[in-house]
């Protein structure tokens, strides 16, 4: 893996920029289904299938998030509570890359490199939906 400091040109996309901006949209947009008292969407592949979605749990990952109980955060989802944590940081660091006018951090990785991730993130995703189809399957039993 290399990593290089790279300054935007003012032509160049600014992807800390539209992280920011997604984020705060996002938020913006939970927010207001929240106070508009929506219920919570359910899930259309548990609906079809019967079986948890990879996701599943998430809107209740972040609600037990907002509420302060990391535990109970970490139980419905630890795939999405994980990404909730690095979707943090990247805003952090978007706000301080922009704020500062700094060079932006970028990575580049081998071929290999890049198979090993994607196969990572395969098996990485492949554990957490076992983990939410045996959470399901405990919580049916009782």
């Amino acid at each position: 893996m290399n990593t290089l400091l790279h300054r935007l040109d003012p032509a160049e996309p600014d992807p800390e920029l539209l992280l920011l901006g997604a984020s705060a949209g996002g938020a913006a947009y939970a927010g207001a289904w929240m106070a508009g008292g929506l219920p919570l969407p359910p899930c259309a592949f548990r609906a079809i299938t019967g079986l948890p979605c990879p996701t599943c749990g998430a809107t209740h990952c972040v609600l037990a998030l907002l509420h302060g109980h990391v535990a109970e955060a970490i139980a419905w989802n630890p795939l999405v509570f994980a990404g909730l944590v690095l979707l943090v940081l990247a805003n952090v660091y978007a706000i301080a890359i922009l704020a500062g006018k700094l060079p932006r951090l970028r990575f580049s990785f081998s071929a290999m490199e890049g198979r090993f991730l994607r196969l990572a993130s395969v098996i990485i995703l492949a554990a957490n939906w076992a983990y939410e189809i045996h959470r399901a399957s405990a919580i049916s039993a009782l």
